[in-house]
């Protein structure tokens, strides 16, 4: 379209011919657009003067659209099409601004996800005017919370699901077998599960039978690792700091050993065999009042495709 032709082009009374051709008369176009039938008739001539050609013919029941006037009816139509997409997006801006309040999520420490950083980067963006408050706690302690209902939501790990709570799976944690450098398996070639099994091993507390990390027991058991536990914590930095001074080996989510300052002073012992995949559940009380922000961020964070994590890890 020539741009000085748009220009000229007279909004108002594209759409005023729009309303006719769908009212069919003059008459009823008047009605809805609540213009007298003399305001509407002239439009009509103001519109076929400036485009210099007819756009209806009329007869006797009902008016014709020329091949021009179906054009600019389509193009009318197309038109008010957007305008009502800018109206319903001004909408959703202004919801998203009106939601406003504060939110409190417990979560496990060291979870790492792209995708749920990536989401909550989004969420700051969408309601500028909600605030959030993150503390760290141990599953075990983000589940009693949740079942207390003195806490909304919490994210961590959990192996038997309490009454009334609900979860929604949001991704999983590799774990894998480890060594400190002053272990003396650090520099040791050649490492098998016959040399593992006589080992002594840094344990996290909830890795006991039925507890969050239970699997990194069940996989000590399943291979017949038989080396006295000798150090227990219920951090995962102490763990790390176990391992680095030698007090035996031990499990560490993949992610957490490959840090920077982690990595030069850890070796995996089964670099091509997991010991376990842990699932991180996003929790929350099915019976507990939640507040509009709370149930967007669950709505919104349960869209979210953690599918993207896989990519930054290959």
């Amino acid at each position: 379209m020539d741009k000085r032709f748009a220009d000229r082009l007279n909004w108002t009374l594209l759409h005023t011919f729009m309303v006719i051709v769908q009212e069919g008369s003059i008459s009823k176009a008047a009605v809805r657009l609540h213009l007298t039938q003399s305001a509407v008739s002239q439009s009509l001539k103001r519109m076929e003067a400036q485009l210099g050609h007819k756009l209806l013919e009329r007869t006797r029941q009902k008016f014709l659209l020329t091949p021009l006037g179906e054009a600019c009816f389509q193009a009318a139509r197309l038109m008010y099409g957007e305008v009502a997409n800018l109206e319903a997006q001004m909408a959703s801006v202004d919801a998203a601004l009106a939601l406003a309040g504060h939110l409190k999520l417990l979560v496990v420490s060291r979870i790492e996800s792209q995708a749920y950083d990536a989401f909550l980067s989004g969420f700051k963006q969408r309601y500028p005017q909600v605030s959030i408050e993150i503390e760290v706690l141990k599953s075990v302690d983000i589940l009693r919370h949740l079942t207390q209902k003195t806490s909304a939501l919490g994210i961590g790990l959990c192996r038997v699901r309490p009454e009334k709570l609900a979860q929604r799976l949001l991704f999983n944690q590799s774990y894998g077998l480890y060594c400190g450098h002053n272990h003396p398996l650090f520099n040791q070639p050649n490492i098998t599960h016959e040399v593992l099994r006589r080992q002594d091993f840094v344990a996290f507390q909830s890795a006991q039978i039925g507890d969050v990390l239970s699997p990194l027991t069940v996989f000590r058991d399943t291979h017949g690792y038989t080396g006295k536990v000798m150090a227990v914590t219920n951090s995962l930095d102490e763990v790390v700091r176990l391992l680095g001074a030698g007090f035996g080996i031990g499990c560490l989510p993949d992610h957490v050993a490959k840090l920077a300052h982690v990595a030069p002073l850890l070796r995996p012992l089964l670099p091509q065999e997991p010991v376990a995949t842990i699932p991180v559940y996003l929790l929350w009380h099915e019976e507990r009042m939640l507040s509009q922000v709370e149930q967007r961020f669950i709505e919104e964070l349960l869209q979210v495709s953690f599918a993207v994590d896989h990519l930054y890890k290959t």
